[in-house]
C-alpha cells in the first residue's frame, strides 16, 4: 500500500519553533503538490502565556480582537506559500488546542500533521504538558513533530488501536 499526502495540516502558535514547522510544512508540501491548511486555535478560557497563567477577562470586544489578529498573522504566512505550495486555507478554531487541531486533521482530511513542540522536560513538562504529545496520541494520522532544536521525529499515529 502506498500512502499518498495530499493535505497537510499545519496548526501554528506563531512561535519561532512553529515557523520551522511551517518550513517544513512547505518543503514537504513542494515536493508532494500537497495543500497545506494553517490552522490556530484560541484557547478556551483565555489564559495568559508564559510562566505564570492566569485566567483573562472574557469580552466579545477582546475575542474579536483576537480572531482578527490570529487572522492577520495566518494571513501573513499563508502569502508566504502561495506559488511555493498548490493551495492553501487559513482558519482560527476556538477551543481547546488538542481537541480543536484533532478536528481540523478530521475535518480537512489531514495526511499528515506538522506541528511545533517545545520539547519540555521535567517540572515544565509536567506543569504545561504537551500539545503535540496529546495530538500525537488523538490524532488518526501520522504526526510530523518540529522541535525547537530542529530536529524532526515522525509519529505514526495512524497505527493506534483505540
Amino acid at each position: 500500500m502506498t500512502t499518498t499526502i495530499q493535505n497537510i495540516l499545519l496548526p501554528t502558535d506563531f512561535s519561532a519553533c512553529s515557523q520551522r514547522a511551517v518550513e517544513y510544512a512547505t518543503t514537504l508540501a513542494r515536493k508532494l503538490g500537497a495543500a497545506v491548511h494553517l490552522v490556530h486555535v484560541l484557547e478556551e478560557p483565555f489564559t495568559t502565556k508564559g510562566s505564570w497563567e492566569f485566567h483573562r477577562q472574557d469580552t466579545p470586544e477582546l475575542r474579536e480582537r483576537m480572531y482578527q489578529d490570529s487572522q492577520s498573522r495566518l494571513a501573513q504566512i499563508a502569502d508566504k506559500l502561495h506559488g511555493a505550495v498548490p493551495q492553501v486555507t487559513t482558519e482560527v478554531r476556538s477551543g481547546t488546542p488538542t481537541d480543536a487541531i484533532v478536528a481540523a486533521a478530521i475535518d480537512y482530511g489531514a495526511d499528515l500533521i506538522v506541528m511545533a513542540t517545545h520539547g519540555r522536560t521535567g517540572l515544565p513538562h509536567l506543569l504545561l504538558g504537551s500539545v503535540a504529545e496529546r495530538v500525537i496520541r488523538g490524532a488518526r494520522c501520522p504526526v510530523l513533530a518540529v522541535r525547537e532544536s530542529g530536529a524532526a521525529r515522525m509519529h505514526a499515529g495512524a497505527d493506534k488501536v483505540a
